[in-house]
């Protein structure tokens, strides 16, 4: 990890960041709820669901995958410095004597565009539309964040799910989260949302299997990485369909249809007849 993320990550954000999570993700209301699904595993397959236990998104190591997260996207900045370059001047680089000339031979327009941005192919943007890593779009967020939970605490214990709430639709009070900053509110828990849902539904998350896949569980997605189906699956299911379908009653027959009440269209008058 860099120096410059390991300091920003202190135990109180970490701290913060686990809570702002649960707040956003009630998990474990959510699985208790009346009707819910209950995946077809063995108790021992499911710790989330022990008696006692509460599940919470730090269960699945969320603000690690997190972390990880910024530090795999901190080594793009330097490519994204010079992607700026070339939005401002995108020849800039170009190792021809003469582009224009060059441009004008086939046709080109004269003034060319660096365009990665605008055909949607990066992950993030600044205010000024250029791309950034992760860490350079959160790096701003961290202060605030800590000033806004500290400023809550100063009337009892944080209610994280209505922090949350109040930083998606940007209503943080104006000394907390100003409407001037950049990114607002709104788009910060935005983008931490995806992040957290790529940590519990990703599979790349770094706790030990079966709490790894808890969330994929418990929307019924038994897919993982790494499986392998062969013909010979496919073929057992094969063979019980038509078991089952070999064992289904033909449908009876419909009852005769109702005479019509009205004579068909185009029938002659009933005193014409």
């Amino acid at each position: 990890m860099s120096a410059q993320l390991n300091d920003s990550f202190t135990p109180e954000l970490r701290d913060i960041l686990n809570n702002l999570a649960s707040g956003l993700f009630g998990l474990d209301a959510w699985i208790k709820k009346p009707g819910k699904y209950k995946p077809p595993l063995p108790d021992e397959h499911m710790p989330w669901r022990a008696a006692g236990h509460t599940f919470l998104p730090s269960d699945l190591g969320v603000i690690p995958f997190f972390e990880g997260l910024l530090r795999e996207d901190s080594g793009e900045d330097d490519l994204f410095d010079r992607w700026a370059e070339l939005t401002a001047n995108p020849v800039r680089f170009s190792p021809m004597e003469d582009v224009q000339g060059w441009r004008r031979n086939r046709g080109l327009a004269s003034v060319p565009q660096f365009g990665v941005t605008k055909s949607a192919n990066v992950l993030l943007t600044d205010s000024m539309g250029h791309a950034i890593s992760r860490r350079k779009f959160y790096e701003p967020c961290w202060p605030l964040l800590q000033a806004t939970v500290a400023t809550r605490l100063k009337t009892g214990p944080v209610d994280y799910g209505k922090l949350a709430n109040d930083l998606a639709t940007d209503l943080a009070l104006e000394s907390e989260w100003p409407r001037t900053q950049k990114p607002p509110s709104s788009i910060f828990i935005a983008q931490f949302v995806c992040d957290l849902l790529y940590a519990m539904l990703g599979m790349r998350n770094s706790v030990a299997a079966p709490m790894q896949y808890a969330l994929l569980a418990e929307l019924g997605e038994f897919r993982r990485a790494g499986n392998a189906y062969k013909p010979v699956d496919a073929t057992k299911n094969v063979e019980a369909l038509r078991r089952l379908l070999d064992e289904l009653q033909d449908a009876p027959p419909s009852p005769p249809a109702t005479p019509p009440v009205h004579p068909a269209v185009g029938s002659p008058p009933h005193d014409k007849i």
